[in-house]
């Protein structure tokens, strides 16, 4: 397959047309938007009320819980390759409709058979795999999909207002969840999912961008696409550095997320309200990263700016153990650690996205999302597996340094990488 522009056959781009000047003026980015932002607010209602599902109407014990917990992501293990490949064949707008239905209808189910009395945890299994599926198949969609609504100059901009709503989302989403579960009952909470995935199907349908139907690629096996869309990210340097440095940073944050919890709460007798507080304060950086992702990109050179806030969303893990003293002291210092954090992978989140968007042709964007997908949450799967182990036989604060540096170790990859001498986007 060839990687040059595709021809009249292909879904074209929407930055070869004449775009509005204005993002507010694309009506058609507004829907999905609006859409997005309902079912995010959605999703994290699901974070909460799913597990809690389990633990007070089925009596989940630990181990039920984490495997709920595993069968949440593990469809991102299984499917982005081969969705990826399958979705360079089709519209991208009817996929995510279908995800967002399934999704609903799934999530609806949970109260239904509790109020007959007929959920199980086998049932709840199943029905959180299948929900993650849908998932994988949306999210590598609209990361495809945006760039056929959107002109190239809006990329950085649409992407900021997407991972925008997903900040405010988790700033916000989980203190309306435990409001809902408390006041409905965690299954029935899950009612204002479902309604969040219908409303983005409504505005999803009424998007009046007509995709051009993928070009059918007579012989081309489903598995030598995949190659294709893999060795695309291997030999692009600045997505195969992006993809890297993703699932490094994953890998050794899910250590520290294990690590750091227990400590607060076995080391430090930290409350689950003063816990909770440091991650939702913390989270609001992630609104304040989004927001002005777009002015630093216009204003500083590209590349520098993603060393820069990749390695201030790194760097500051390796205070973690070092903060000691007063419990109002550590309080402060370890929100204004994950504070930084969460600011500056804002940051790097919206422009390394506009990045590869900007350096992937439309007929391999889902085959590129899919790879970067499974490298990423390849880390994530993997590092609960090496947080358990050292948490257990070397101590919580030495997988907190361990992780700390891996961390900075891992910046290495990055700064080596030709990524730190981009002036901009476009190739």
């Amino acid at each position: 397959m060839s990687l040059t522009h595709p021809d009249k056959d292909i879904a074209v781009p929407a930055h070869t047309m004449v775009p509005p000047k204005s993002l507010w003026k694309n009506t058609d980015f507004l829907k999905f938007w609006t859409g997005e932002t309902t079912s995010l607010f959605g999703s994290q209602i699901t974070l909460l009320a799913l597990p809690l599902a389990a633990v007070l109407t089925l009596n989940a014990n630990p181990e039920q819980l984490g495997l709920l917990r595993f069968l949440e992501t593990a469809p991102y293990l299984l499917f982005p390759l081969i969705f990826g490949a399958w979705i360079e064949r089709r519209r991208k707008r009817p996929l995510m409709i279908l995800a967002n239905a399934v999704r609903a209808l799934l999530i609806v189910l949970v109260p239904l058979l509790a109020l007959s009395h007929a959920l199980q945890l086998p049932v709840l299994y199943l029905i959180t795999f299948c929900v993650g599926i849908g998932t994988v198949l949306f999210d590598l969609c609209w990361l495809s999909f945006i760039p056929l609504i959107v002109s190239k100059e809006h990329l950085m901009e649409a992407n900021s207002k997407v991972n925008s709503s997903s900040a405010a989302a988790e700033v916000a989403g989980p203190g309306l969840a435990g409001v809902l579960v408390q006041l409905l009952t965690a299954p029935l909470a899950l009612l204002a999912d479902s309604l969040s995935y219908i409303v983005s199907i409504v505005l999803l349908l009424l998007i009046r961008h007509q995709e051009v139907p993928p070009q059918q690629t007579e012989g081309t096996h489903l598995f030598r696409q995949i190659g294709e869309g893999l060795q695309f990210v291997g030999k692009n340097p600045y997505i195969r550095t992006l993809a890297i440095q993703a699932g490094a940073w994953n890998f050794f944050y899910a250590i520290v997320d294990i690590a750091f919890l227990l400590y607060m709460v076995r080391e430090l007798n930290f409350a689950p309200g003063l816990i909770g507080l440091i991650y939702a304060l913390a989270a609001i950086g992630g609104l304040l990263g989004s927001a002005i992702a777009g002015p630093l990109a216009r204003r500083f050179p590209l590349g520098p700016t993603i060393c820069a806030t990749f390695t201030l969303g790194s760097a500051p893990f390796i205070l973690l153990p070092l903060i000691t003293g007063s419990k109002t002291l550590m309080v402060i210092l370890f929100t204004i650690v994950f504070f930084l954090v969460r600011t500056a992978l804002g940051i790097f989140a919206v422009q390394s996205t506009s990045l590869r968007q900007a350096r992937t042709p439309p007929a391999l964007m889902a085959r590129m999302n899919a790879t970067l997908r499974l490298l990423s949450y390849g880390g994530a799967t993997l590092g609960p597996l090496v947080a358990g182990f050292l948490s257990t036989w070397i101590g919580l604060r030495t997988s907190l340094w361990i992780a700390g540096i891996g961390f900075i170790l891992a910046l290495f990859t990055l700064f080596a990488s030709p990524v730190r001498h981009l002036q901009t986007f476009e190739p």
